[in-house]
């Protein structure tokens, strides 16, 4: 309440302020003020200026005090029958949601029936496509990785944007950003998801203000409702594959792992200080900046004195991987085995993508010869166009 800016009040205010009007009609006291406050603004103006309030009751001076505390719970009744009607509405629509009804668009992939449910598309190139994103994102283990293979690959992914005749399927190289999309989303696992954004409320100059909405934690979603459709993954693995992507963002102090990032350095990120428990940070030093050292500032943090730890990386990072490199060398036949399947599936996903695109491209063909068909051949204007149609098809 009170969150909209109505343009037309602060001309109203304005007005009784000037003391150009010396009444103010209002049908009922919600439609003048939606807001308690706004309410006893308009109140104390009309006071100091001498103006009065009309509505379908009567005339009210809000000098006099009977009148003043009566306009007074007419505009409390009214703020809280509003509140009233929208809390309920607010409840009737997620109630609808329980059910299993989708009340808003549905991402590409996937298509809402007419009694508002969820089903898969029946485009098999479009399931292919999307089946591939989160296959890949199992083998590649990186968002960026799987954005990277899919351009160097030429595989587009469908879009869906609004035409002259409804929402169509654009199909594009992707992006970083439309990967994350179809990583986090929900609905390819099956699940009707609700209230993952939240508005953020802030104060400026002195009134609430709604930005943006943001993004919620998965613990906080209002409404998840798993195996509501057919998806393209378990609700396990989108769990899983969650865990995967934060895991490979640029973690706080107190979170294992983190994104590797640029440098010469083997354990950035991973080696923690044997004094204090910190995460050692990265440095580089020596000739053009090279030669990597590992550091921990939990001394200069606390105490304000040197760093609690310093050790240089060449010989660290030497010893671990001649460790890593003797463990993993009985096992180097199956992991090039591993790798040899890892090729021939990324070859047939490939392979399966082209045939599915030539297979549309044929039955778009198809159609316009069928439609060049039924033309009157004396019809030269319209049979030219639809020859035309079908020599590029």
């Amino acid at each position: 309440m009170g969150l909209q800016e109505r343009p037309g009040f602060p001309h109203l205010l304005a007005a009784v302020c000037q003391g150009r009007v010396g009444a103010v009609l209002a049908l009922e006291a919600s439609r003048l003020a939606r807001h308690r406050r706004d309410w006893q603004h308009v109140l104390d103006l009309g006071a100091f200026t001498e103006t009065v309030l009309l509505d379908d009751d009567g005339v009210y001076d809000p000098r006099q005090l009977k009148d003043r505390v009566l306009l007074g719970m007419k505009g409390s009744m009214a703020e809280d029958a509003l509140g009233l009607l929208r809390q309920r509405a607010r409840e009737a629509f997620e109630q609808k949601i329980r059910r299993g009804p989708v009340r808003w668009e549905v991402p590409v992939g996937c298509v809402r029936t007419e009694d508002d449910r969820i089903e898969k598309s029946a485009d098999r190139q479009v399931q292919h496509a999307i089946a591939g994103v989160f296959a890949q994102l199992h083998a590649l283990g990186r968002a960026r990785q799987t954005t990277l293979w899919d351009r160097d690959a030429q595989l587009p992914l469908p879009e869906v944007h609004p035409g002259p005749a409804g929402h169509e399927s654009i199909w594009r190289l992707p992006r970083g950003h439309r990967m994350n999309q179809i990583l986090t989303n929900p609905c390819y696992a099956g699940a009707l998801v609700y209230g993952r954004t939240a508005a953020k409320v802030v104060i400026e100059d002195g009134r609430a203000h709604q930005n943006a909405r943001c993004k919620q934690p998965r613990e906080q979603w209002r409404i998840v409702l798993i195996g509501n459709h057919p998806g393209s993954l378990s609700w396990e693995e989108f769990l899983q594959n969650q865990h995967v992507l934060e895991a490979n963002r640029a973690m706080p102090e107190d979170a294992p792992g983190g994104a590797v990032k640029r440098g010469a350095a083997l354990l950035s990120g991973v080696l923690r200080c044997g004094r204090c428990g910190r995460k050692l940070n990265v440095v580089y030093s020596g000739t053009n900046g090279r030669v990597p050292r590992y550091v921990c500032r939990g001394g200069r943090v606390d105490r304000g004195a040197s760093s609690c730890l310093t050790l240089g990386a060449l010989r660290v990072d030497q010893a671990v991987a001649t460790v890593v490199l003797d463990g993993v060398q009985p096992a180097g036949i199956h992991a090039a085995f591993e790798a040899l399947e890892q090729v021939m599936a990324a070859h047939e996903t490939q392979h399966q993508a082209v045939q599915l695109a030539l297979e549309k491209a044929r039955d778009e063909a198809q159609r316009a010869r069928r439609h060049y068909d039924r033309v009157d051949p004396d019809n030269r204007l319209v049979a030219g166009e639809w020859e035309r149609r079908w020599n590029e098809a």
